[in-house]
């Protein structure tokens, strides 16, 4: 008897858990590189084609405003795995500097070193579903400074996994016996990337943008990268049918990332000379280049109308073979019914400007690089066919999974969830998001490396502050283009003070620091200092920054007396002396010597 009840607990708890598993959702997050919101069907393009995306959006909630927290790879990435921006989380760079036994500094790529990536102690995007006993899966592209290969870093001989139960074809990610080459054979990969050997063949190696129209060097179509990425997607997912486990698979697709060829089937599709330049395609040439982004940024390919031509049309048929992708795994979905209780989310790192403002890639803080396509599909859930204009982040996406598996978000997670919003439709437009990049190669700070920058998005406003270089305001509702500057404009001084102070207040990194202040009685007290040409200070009752106003501007004093009790903090307006050809000489637009100190202070209680 004794027996027979054992194995009727042993049954009852077997039937529970099998019970638990179907009715938890799975989540398949699908992430794509530098697809370009407007190269979207469901974002309204009439020459894109993309109909498994474009379903998806039909059967999902389409977010218009969904911003990167860095227009880059890695450091976009770090933050979507850890739910923190990249300041916070410490994974600032896509090419980490590490200083080299003799001295040197070396721009080390993630899977190396330990060091170069998150800090210790974040719990990932992978651990929250481990916590939950889901099965978890990232075949391709992951890209994170802190993923690490059992074995590689002396100080770090376990490795790092991020929660990731079955993990290959690895890319851009130091990763031995899990990488793409591990797949498909050192010759293709080198054909595939077009270096090494192969990086002469076309113009431009590895980033060739296709101005000749020319098909992939990979031999067999079913070799290039996104191809097996789905192969061994569909293989993860035919595993989790069998064994009926819950299971979250990150997809890491890499098209429309350069080089942007692909194969002559998807060239076909697409005719270069239905391609029209933007209306901005010229800004630059007839003003300058603008000095807030990098020059090698800047493209001269579109005074080459057949080239551009080419190049707009081979970068689609990338986000073709792409798609196409995407269609495989949503259908391995359906061919195992698993498809009613999958979570399927699409979204890319970053975007590209296809000549937008006469640039290419992304590198800077115009729209066309950092707001982004996602795109979540739960019709058992949420309303399908629907378009959503609340502003959100990369960081947002860890307590929204979190929330929908009934997991717990991390206490390290900067981001919201956004269940209630897909629940209902509602829109968060009251809610400050943020990007951060570090760049090279401006014209009037030469020899700066990581310069920094940061963009805050707030209702119908953009804010861009670059250290040592001009700011940046525009309003997005009366000037999609961002061709109009609206610091220079008396109306909006409340407001461009207000968000260049939201936007510096808590921003701390490697190499930079705050102002140092102190307080003498009830006097706040700074050093004077040749960089800065004044000051601002600003008050909060409650302590909290997003509750700051500004009590007093253009102080040129080192002290301000202060009259009640509560937080403060001192921002300063450096002195600007370069100028440019897109500004003229009557609006100095970049400072004579460069600093590392940050124009803010921390907050002083008093």
């Amino acid at each position: 008897m004794k027996i027979e009840r054992l194995l009727g607990i042993v049954l009852v708890i077997c039937s529970f858990t099998q019970a638990q598993e179907k009715s938890r959702p799975n989540v398949v997050f699908i992430i794509s590189d530098q697809h370009k919101l407007e190269a979207t069907g469901a974002y309204g393009s009439r020459l894109a084609i993309t109909p498994h995306i474009d379903a998806l959006a039909q059967s999902g909630v389409l977010f218009t405003n969904c911003y990167t927290p860095a227009p880059v790879c890695a450091p976009a990435r770090a933050a979507l795995i850890t739910g923190m921006y990249p300041y916070a989380n410490g994974a600032i760079y896509h090419k980490a500097p590490v200083t080299m036994p003799n001295g040197k500094v070396k721009n080390i790529g993630s899977g190396y070193l330990r060091e170069t990536g998150y800090h210790e102690g974040i719990v990932t995007l992978g651990e929250v579903f481990k916590e939950q006993g889901y099965i978890t899966g990232a075949p391709g592209k992951m890209h994170v400074h802190g993923e690490l290969q059992r074995d590689v870093d002396e100080d770090h001989k376990a490795g790092n996994t991020m929660g990731f139960d079955e993990v290959s074809v690895r890319y851009y990610t130091y990763f031995p016996r899990g990488h793409y080459e591990d797949e498909v054979g050192k010759d293709t990969y080198m054909r595939y990337r077009q270096f090494q050997k192969y990086s002469t063949v076309y113009k431009g190696g590895a980033m060739h943008l296709n101005q000749e129209y020319v098909p992939t060097l990979v031999e067999n179509d079913e070799d290039n990268f996104d191809m097996v990425v789905a192969r061994k997607s569909v293989e993860f997912i035919d595993k989790r049918a069998e064994d009926g486990k819950s299971f979250f698979l990150h997809v890491g697709f890499e098209k429309p990332h350069a080089p942007f060829t692909t194969t002559q089937t998807y060239l076909d599709r697409y005719n270069p000379k239905a391609f029209e330049l933007p209306q901005t395609y010229d800004d630059w040439y007839n003003k300058g280049k603008y000095p807030w982004v990098p020059n090698w940024v800047h493209s001269g390919i579109p005074n080459n109308l057949d080239k551009a031509q080419n190049v707009m049309a081979a970068y689609h048929a990338c986000i073709t073979e792409m798609d196409d992708m995407v269609g495989r795994v949503i259908k391995a979905l359906k061919d195992r019914g698993l498809y009613e209780n999958t979570i399927i989310i699409y979204t890319t790192d970053h975007g590209e400007h296809l000549f937008e403002h006469g640039l290419r890639g992304k590198h800077n803080m115009y729209e066309d690089a950092v707001n982004v396509p996602f795109i979540i599909s739960y019709p058992k859930l949420f309303k399908q066919n629907t378009v959503n204009n609340s502003l959100i982040s990369f960081v947002d996406i860890m307590p929204t999974l979190a929330d929908l598996i009934d997991g717990k978000t991390p206490a390290t997670a900067q981001g919201i969830s956004l269940v209630g919003t897909l629940k209902n439709g509602t829109e968060l437009k009251d809610r400050p998001v943020f990007s951060e990049f570090r760049g090279a190669d401006y014209t009037l700070l030469p020899k700066i490396k990581n310069v920094p920058s940061r963009m805050m998005r707030h209702g119908d406003y953009k804010f861009i502050y670059t250290h040592g270089i001009i700011d940046q305001l525009y309003n997005l509702k009366d000037d999609p283009d961002e061709l109009n500057n609206l610091i220079f404009s008396k109306d909006h001084q409340d407001l461009y003070q207000h968000m260049r102070f939201q936007t510096l207040a808590d921003w701390r990194f490697q190499e930079y620091a705050p102002m140092k202040v102190s307080l003498d009685r009830n006097t706040l007290v700074w050093e004077t200092s040749s960089d800065f040409a004044d000051y601002a200070v600003f008050y909060s009752a409650t302590g909290q920054v997003k509750d700051a106003t500004i009590l007093a501007d253009e102080i040129v004093d080192t002290f301000y007396t202060l009259s009640k009790k509560g937080s403060y903090w001192l921002m300063a307006r450096p002195k600007l002396s370069k100028t440019s050809k897109f500004y003229g000489d009557a609006i100095p637009v970049a400072v004579d010597r460069y600093s590392h100190i940050l124009p803010v202070s921390d907050g002083i209680k008093l």
